[in-house]
């Protein structure tokens, strides 16, 4: 069984128990309500189990040939399935309060009968509101690109430095849900800011290498006065990092492979961009990033790139009085499922560093949402960004 179709029937898993209260609610309710039209009162759980197509027609697939292949689906699928998670997490939390509610009122019989009476248009009613809004929220963090601005402390700035535009991106992750024009969208963003200095961190492709050369030509149209540079991320890594450095260094971008890259400001400044590569299949060495993060030539500025965060890189970082750390990897939760008042995302379990800025004693530190998609192809409370990094002196 392929690992997005494991995902895939594990996230129907989480759905599940949402799904069957909510089944069992709409059918009660829509069953009292319209009692003159029988057939009517299956409409909400055969709305809800349409959710579940997607997970059901790829089990089917499995079983019968051994054989499945997610992405060839018809993506109305794909999508329904998606937005049936976020949907049924935000309704219930509704349904559970108006429930409560409910019970609540039986200790008043002059309340109950009211409640009673209103129950049912309140659940209509909040059926049809959060259907459209989880609708219109989800295409628009997915489809919306978001330039954000992070101004970020250091004990000097030197004149060349002070008006130094750094821009932060991640996690283009082309594939065929992002495509050419998608990831030129997010290009055009970066180059309105007009930067000095642009980092990527990591994850060019999702799989494969059908994409790596498209991807890396549309990444080289990003234009900054020193250029481009990258580290490697942990879908580069499986697709071969060669092949995604080769692509890259065709349009001028220096993939960096546990190296420095040292910039020139002028003949008596510079700063250096430390890039290591933290994947998932190859950690990186506490000894080689120290090697690196020692020698750096004591530049008025430095910056630490890696795809993933780890305790070691931090300490490292800390340790030899970096600046800056960058990373992404985690899409800034990329779907993050409402419930309660509050939300919950996948990358929340792995790592605490999932989106925005955070500061480790003086070491600030950045996560780039990225601009693609792991495992499902949308995205909700985590919209694509482009990061402009501003520093002033502390």
């Amino acid at each position: 069984m392929s690992w997005l179709l494991k995902m895939t029937v594990l996230v129907s898993g989480l759905m599940a128990p949402a799904a069957l209260y909510l089944s069992f609610r709409l059918y009660n309710l829509i069953k009292k309500r319209w009692q003159n039209v029988p057939s009517i009162k299956w409409a909400g759980p055969l709305l809800i189990s349409s959710f579940f197509l997607f997970p059901l027609a790829g089990l089917i697939d499995y079983y019968t040939t051994n054989n499945v292949d997610l992405l060839a689906y018809p993506k109305i699928l794909t999508y329904w399935f998606w937005f049936g998670l976020v949907f049924l997490f935000q309704l219930i939390s509704w349904v559970v309060i108006a429930d409560l509610l409910k019970l609540a009122s039986r200790l008043h019989s002059s309340i109950e009968s009211k409640v009673d009476r209103w129950y049912s248009h309140f659940i209509i009613a909040v059926f049809v509101l959060v259907f459209i809004f989880v609708g219109l929220k989800m295409h628009n963090n997915t489809t919306q690109i978001v330039a954000e601005t992070q101004t970020i402390p250091v004990k000097e700035i030197p004149q060349p430095l002070k008006d130094f535009k750094i821009v932060h991106i991640s996690d283009i992750q082309g594939d065929e849900y992002t495509g050419r024009q998608d990831i030129a969208r997010y290009i055009q963003k970066v180059n309105k800011l007009n930067p000095d200095l642009i980092i990527f961190t990591g994850d060019l492709i999702s799989y494969g290498t059908d994409f790596i050369a498209m991807a890396a030509r549309e990444l080289g149209k990003a234009t900054a006065t020193y250029g481009t540079v990258a580290v490697v991320g942990d879908h580069d890594y499986w697709a071969g990092t060669d092949t995604v450095e080769k692509a890259l260094e065709k349009q001028g971008i220096s993939l960096l492979r546990d190296e420095n890259y040292s910039i020139r400001l002028d003949s008596v400044n510079s700063f250096v961009v430390t890039g290591v590569t933290e994947v998932y299949s190859k950690a990186s060495s506490p000894n080689v990033v120290d090697s690196l993060t020692r020698n750096t030539a004591d530049p008025q500025l430095k910056v630490f790139a890696s795809h993933q965060v780890d305790k070691h890189l931090v300490k490292s970082a800390q340790q030899n009085n970096y600046d800056l750390m960058l990373a992404g990897h985690t899409h800034g939760g990329q779907i993050r499922i409402p419930f309660m008042g509050m939300s919950f995302s996948a990358a929340e379990r792995e790592t605490k560093y999932v989106s925005g800025l955070y500061q480790e004693g003086a070491l600030p530190i950045h996560i780039n949402n990225g601009l693609g998609f792991t495992l499902g192809p949308v995205r909700y409370g985590a919209p694509p960004t482009v990061t402009l990094l501003r520093l002033y002196k502390k």
